[in-house]
């Protein structure tokens, strides 16, 4: 074979020898996996609730229980119950039969609340997706698409579903579908987090957003800040060197995150004390908060996202800034499965 043949043959492979060795340079399959897990999204619904099943290695849960908007004929509204007492006893009776004793009965006792928290679905779904993309896992996410005036998640079971069936069966797959998304954070091995979705528009004066974690307002207000009496105990007990005062308005704390996103935000080293504000009201989480969190025991921290209007109104952006926030959070005090 001549010079000038070898030459034209060289020159006809020599880019094909480039490319292959720049393609097996690359990361393999395998490699990326690890990197970052691959996004299905995988959805059930059942009973008006609505499962975004999460990665197998995710440590996070999202919920939104008010949301929903369907109301079917089958379940009544909600209303207002009965107080009842007998000597030391008091209770609400819920049944849509019971018969409130003028007398005896309290206005100011029993109530229910309605109205939906509009939006908090889209926001909590924006957030899933950045929290995705920052920790490489999709999060657990529960709705409920039952109008609140049929069921409340967050209450009790009579209280929400006010003995009629169809409502209890929604309840009870509602919570049922909680514990499984919990049981599958626990078989990670790793301490996971439950991140409880709501609005708010009963006190939007000083239009903040509200980090509960079980603690009383007063509480905070007055600087008593347990550990045991919190849904993040877990977390605390974890890190038994930070203050469990930085851990919830500090530099180590979720309202750091949030307002460095440039939000108003209860507790957060801006705003420690509900009182800070104008109307100074907080809602410090709920019936979830308390069931779903490690106030009683377990590795599963629980925290009550509350948001006004303003905020689900503009979920593409503010969702993103608070999924970053909240991933960031995640990555800080919830160790990854590498770690």
């Amino acid at each position: 074979m001549s010079t000038q043949h070898l030459q034209k043959v060289a020159r006809f492979f020599f880019p094909l020898f480039v490319l292959l060795a720049a393609l097996s340079s690359l990361p393999t399959v395998a490699t990326q996996d690890k990197m970052k897990e691959p996004h299905i999204d995988h959805v059930t619904s059942e009973n008006y609730i609505e499962y975004h099943e999460g990665s197998p290695l995710s440590n996070i849960v999202l919920t939104v229980p008010h949301d929903g908007h369907i109301k079917p004929p089958s379940i009544p509204n909600r209303r207002k119950g009965c107080f009842k007492s007998l000597g030391s006893r008091q209770w609400c009776d819920w049944h849509h039969s019971a018969e409130c004793d003028p007398e005896t009965d309290d206005p100011a006792k029993c109530r229910i609340t309605e109205y939906p928290d509009t939006g908090a679905s889209d926001l909590a779904l924006v957030m899933r997706d950045t929290m995705r993309d920052i920790t490489g896992y999709s999060p657990h996410l529960i709705i409920s698409r039952l109008h609140r005036s049929r069921l409340d998640p967050n209450r009790e079971r009579g209280n929400a579903a006010q003995h009629n069936a169809m409502a209890e069966l929604s309840y009870d797959t509602y919570h049922g579908t909680i514990q499984t998304a919990q049981n599958k954070v626990q078989a990670t091995g790793r301490p996971g987090v439950h991140f409880d979705i709501h609005g708010y528009t009963a006190h939007d004066t000083d239009n903040w957003l509200e980090l509960g974690y079980h603690l009383r307002a007063e509480h905070l207000n007055e600087g008593y800040l347990n550990p045991r009496d919190s849904s993040i105990r877990a977390l605390a007990e974890r890190n038994p060197a930070v203050e469990f005062a930085s851990l919830v308005s500090g530099p180590d704390s979720l309202g750091w995150l949030v307002q460095q996103e440039g939000f108003r935000v209860v507790p957060s080293p801006q705003y420690p004390r509900p009182e800070l504000g104008v109307e100074g009201r907080y809602f410090r989480g709920g019936y979830t908060t308390r069931k779903w969190g490690s106030l009683h025991g377990g590795d599963i921290d629980c925290v009550q996202l509350e948001v006004p209007q303003w905020v689900r109104d503009g979920s593409e952006e503010y969702g993103v800034k608070l999924g970053r926030a909240f991933a960031q959070w995640v990555l800080n005090h919830y160790p990854g499965p590498e770690e």
